[in-house]
């Protein structure tokens, strides 16, 4: 059965594009719609929509329809009985099988709408720049090279996370796929605050136990808390705790009090 693939700005012109191809009218063809991008914020994002879609000529289907139905009936017998055979050693070694997180494998449609996001959003913002992905078990991981990446990096990393943000959410999007994390760097940031971080948090450390007086930080993201917690937790004279709503939430250090 041929079958084609199209991308069009919407539905009807995808149609009308298979349509050509198969040498039929819209009326006569089947179709699957396998990527819908550009629905409210997307669309206000990026300033486009796209559609695509694989289609094929209806009567092919009627066609190979008895055939499709042979083929399934045969395997369904063999499955039944390679189950029948098997169904007890399976369940014995169901206990040594490795976990999901250990089998899982990152969608291709993952990575492909990862890179077309951050390329979108990027080209929107006026950037020039090439995309180097790596993938890590469940994380799919963007490093942006090109001029002027201090714009994507933004004030205190504000619109890397943002835009880090966004793609999760974008590739997400499908309830029924496991989720996938995405990690957006450029020039080594990333590294580079947690770093910057740490060694203000043990300034800030050794500032708390000389005056014995807490310290309250600026507003930080829910990341960079982490961080600063993670860099003191070892300490037991020292507490870190958090105060105030988002996005204005403040890491605060102060001494344990065994210490006051």
């Amino acid at each position: 059965m041929l079958k084609v693939e199209k991308n069009a700005k919407n539905l009807d012109e995808a149609l009308e594009l298979a349509a050509k191809d198969l040498g039929v009218s819209k009326d006569e063809i089947s179709y699957t719609v396998t990527k819908e991008i550009g629905k409210g914020l997307m669309k206000f994002l990026l300033g486009s929509s796209e559609v695509e879609i694989v289609a094929w000529r209806t009567a092919d289907e009627k066609k190979e329809a008895p055939k499709i139905e042979k083929t399934e009936k045969k395997a369904d017998k063999k499955e039944a009985i390679v189950t029948e055979k098997t169904e007890k050693p399976e369940t014995h070694e169901k206990k040594a099988a490795p976990t999901v997180d250990e089998d899982f494998v990152i969608p291709k449609t993952a990575v492909d709408d990862a890179k077309y996001f951050v390329s979108e959003l990027l080209t929107k913002i006026g950037l020039k720049f090439e995309l180097h992905v790596k993938l890590d078990k469940n994380v799919i991981s963007i490093d942006v090279s090109g001029d002027k990446m201090g714009l994507l990096i933004g004030k205190r990393g504000d619109t890397l996370d943002a835009v880090q943000m966004l793609t999760v959410l974008y590739v997400n999007r499908n309830k029924n796929m496991p989720y996938v994390k995405v990690s957006i760097d450029t020039e080594n940031y990333r590294s580079k605050r947690e770093d910057t971080l740490v060694r203000l948090a043990h300034g800030l450390e050794r500032s708390v136990l000389r005056d014995k007086k807490s310290i309250t930080l600026e507003p930080m993201t829910a990341n960079e808390r982490r961080i600063i917690h993670s860099a003191l937790q070892n300490n037991p004279r020292i507490r870190t705790h958090s105060i105030g709503e988002e996005p204005n939430r403040r890491m605060v250090i102060s001494l344990a009090k065994a210490d006051e």
